[in-house]
């Protein structure tokens, strides 16, 4: 396993850096190892049943990441993100795009150079899913 490691800055999209770094390292199977800080603003998929519609909740305040966890591939990510609120209460859901560091992010990645992480829609849940292949080595 290779790692990478990346400190984000105020400002900085937590979902469209973690693209960033994928792309930018190639990865094909990573995950994420360890991730702390904070964020000013959080956007949040939030948990449904099959087949309704996706709801989406957004909280501007400062919270601290408490987990993040998920993988990223070529094919997309897939990341998960509880927060503590100012009230010690937490929330979680899925990662989207507007998860803004509020003072830092530290993020660590894990690449495993063993295997490739692809994401086929699957027609039972109608969503690109996890499918874990042997690394083809081509050279790299």
């Amino acid at each position: 396993m290779r790692t990478h490691a990346v400190r984000l800055t105020p400002g900085a999209d937590l979902k469209q850096a973690l693209q960033r770094l994928t792309e930018a390292h190639a990865l094909r199977a990573g995950c994420i190892l360890s991730g702390v800080g904070s964020l000013s603003r959080a956007r949040l998929r939030m948990p449904g049943a099959a087949g309704e519609p996706e709801r989406f909740a957004t909280f501007d305040e400062p919270t601290e990441i408490v987990s993040l966890a998920g993988t990223l591939s070529a094919d997309g990510l897939h990341i998960h993100i509880s927060l503590a609120r100012r009230d010690g209460a937490c929330v979680g859901g899925h990662l989207v795009s507007g998860c803004i560091v509020h003072t830092t992010a530290e993020l660590v990645i894990g690449e495993l150079t063993e295997v490739e992480f692809r994401r086929p829609v699957d027609p039972a849940t109608g969503y690109g899913e996890l499918s874990i292949q042997p690394r083809s080595f081509d050279g790299d």
